[in-house]
């Protein structure tokens, strides 16, 4: 449940007043019996999250049931020993949309009974990513037991929406780089930031970690410098979007547009030329999509 680089305090970095607000509330319902679910994009730190929660209540990875259904595990078994323990316990529920519509069936029904027990020594965890979304809102079983818990849900945002905190996240990513590689970069310049905040990170929080670790590895002296970075590093999705009907060229053209100006660094001239039009026409398009700001 926790990441590789167990010791990081960054995925509770929240100095924005929304996610500070989310944690709080987080946080006091850890202090309370009700359920918890958190639903979020991949690498937004849910596990993370639960981790936090689990201190709170004082519960150790012995007393922690993962019912974890993209991998099998016996089922029967976990339920009998949710059923049957004398202790307090976490129940901690990941991938359901994965179960079969029996075992749903099985824990919509432990459930009923259990949310009424007064003396409930069970806390329940459960973490929904965001492509299950579509099937949990369905006419289905998965959807029945989510509609008994889903008014006690938090929504972590994406690092798009989090731009605000990125200076955080890179300082701490780069500490951490260095006590780990043995490093002594300690500065990076601007032209980065502008990069992070346009680039489009399909794994939020744990991908930009892991391009800090590339650049300080891939670095030598005490800054990083916009030159060292390789080129596989612009290579940047077309803002998640699929090649599908109904998606205009306009839409295609501005991303192409904007992934062009990062990689020439905001140069109009340079990515006018790699995008084969004037830099008349690339000015004209810069203000019809607003993406001035980026050169």
């Amino acid at each position: 449940m926790s990441s590789k680089r167990s010791k990081s305090n960054t995925e509770w970095i929240c100095s924005g007043s929304d996610i500070q607000k989310i944690r709080n509330q987080w946080i006091e319902t850890s202090h309370s019996n009700l359920p918890m679910l958190i639903v979020g994009e991949k690498g937004v730190g849910k596990s993370y999250w639960i981790q936090k929660s689990l201190e709170e209540r004082n519960l150790t990875d012995n007393s922690i049931i993962r019912l974890d259904f993209l991998y099998p595990f016996p089922f029967a078994e976990s339920i009998e020993k949710i059923q049957t323990s004398k202790q307090k316990i976490a129940i901690y529920i990941d991938q359901i949309t994965k179960a079969k519509p029996e075992e749903v069936l099985q824990l919509q029904q432990w459930w009923k009974s259990e949310k009424y027990e007064e003396k409930s020594k069970v806390y329940l965890y459960w973490e929904i990513h965001s492509d299950e979304l579509e099937i949990l809102n369905q006419k289905n079983v998965f959807a029945e037991f989510y509609e008994q818990l889903k008014s006690f849900r938090f929504e972590i945002p994406n690092l798009k929406k989090r731009i605000s905190e990125l200076p955080l996240f890179v300082s701490q990513f780069m500490t951490e780089a260095n006590a780990e590689l043995n490093k002594k970069i300690t500065g990076i310049e601007e032209e980065f930031f502008v990069f992070f905040k346009n680039k489009t990170f399909t794994s939020n929080i744990s991908e930009l970690k892991d391009m800090i670790f590339a650049l300080v590895g891939f670095s030598s002296g005490k800054q990083l410098h916009w030159k060292q970075i390789p080129s596989h590093f612009f290579e940047n999705r077309l803002s998640e979007l699929e090649v599908k009907p109904g998606i205009s060229l306009e839409v295609y053209e501005k991303e192409i547009i904007r992934a062009n100006l990062i990689f020439t660094k905001g140069n109009r001239e340079k990515a006018a030329k790699l995008l084969g039009i004037s830099e008349r026409n690339l000015y004209r398009k810069l203000h019809e999509y607003q993406l001035e700001d980026l050169s």
